[in-house]
C-alpha cells in the first residue's frame, strides 16, 4: 500500500469515527433528556470509545508525517432512542466489517496493530452495544456498599 493509500484510508477511517462520535452524543443526550440514566452511561461510554479512536486515528497521522485536516461528516440521519440499540448494532456489524478489510491490506505495522486495536473495540461495541471501560459508579467485586 502507498503512503498515499495510506493516509487516504486513515483519513475515512477519522471521518468514520466522527460520525460515530456525532451519532452517539446526540444519543447520549436525549437519553439524558428521557431521564434514562442507564442508556446514558452506555451511550456516553460509546461515545469515548469513537472519540477514542478518531484520537488514535489523529495521531498515527501525525505519526507519519501527514496533516490531520478537518474531518468533513455527512449529516447524521434521524436518531431515535426507542430504536437505537437496532440502529446501534447495524452500525457497529458496519464498522467490523470496514475494519476488517482495512487491517487485511496493511502492510505498515504501527497503523496495522492502531487498526486493529479499534477493530476489536468495535467487535465489542456491535457485541455489547457498551463500551469496554467500566464505569466509574459500579463497586468493586467483593467490596461492600459503605451506607
Amino acid at each position: 500500500m502507498s503512503e498515499t493509500d495510506l493516509v487516504a484510508l486513515l483519513q475515512e477511517a477519522r471521518c468514520r469515527e466522527r460520525a460515530q462520535t456525532l451519532y452517539y452524543r446526540r444519543l447520549t443526550g436525549l437519553a439524558e433528556e428521557a431521564g434514562d440514566p442507564v442508556a446514558a452511561e452506555r451511550l456516553n461510554a460509546l461515545l469515548a470509545d469513537e472519540q477514542h479512536h478518531l484520537s488514535r486515528l489523529t495521531a498515527r497521522l501525525l505519526e507519519i508525517g501527514a496533516s490531520a485536516d478537518a474531518v468533513e461528516v455527512p449529516p447524521v440521519s434521524t436518531v431515535s432512542l426507542d430504536a437505537w440499540e437496532h440502529d446501534a448494532r447495524h452500525r457497529e456489524q458496519d464498522e467490523v466489517g470496514w475494519y476488517e478489510e482495512a487491517v487485511a491490506m496493511i502492510t505498515d505495522e504501527p497503523t496495522r496493530a492502531a487498526l486493529a486495536e479499534i477493530l476489536s473495540s468495535e467487535k465489542h461495541h456491535r457485541d455489547e452495544l457498551g463500551g469496554k471501560w467500566m464505569p466509574a459508579s459500579r463497586e468493586s467485586p467483593g467490596r461492600e456498599e459503605e451506607v
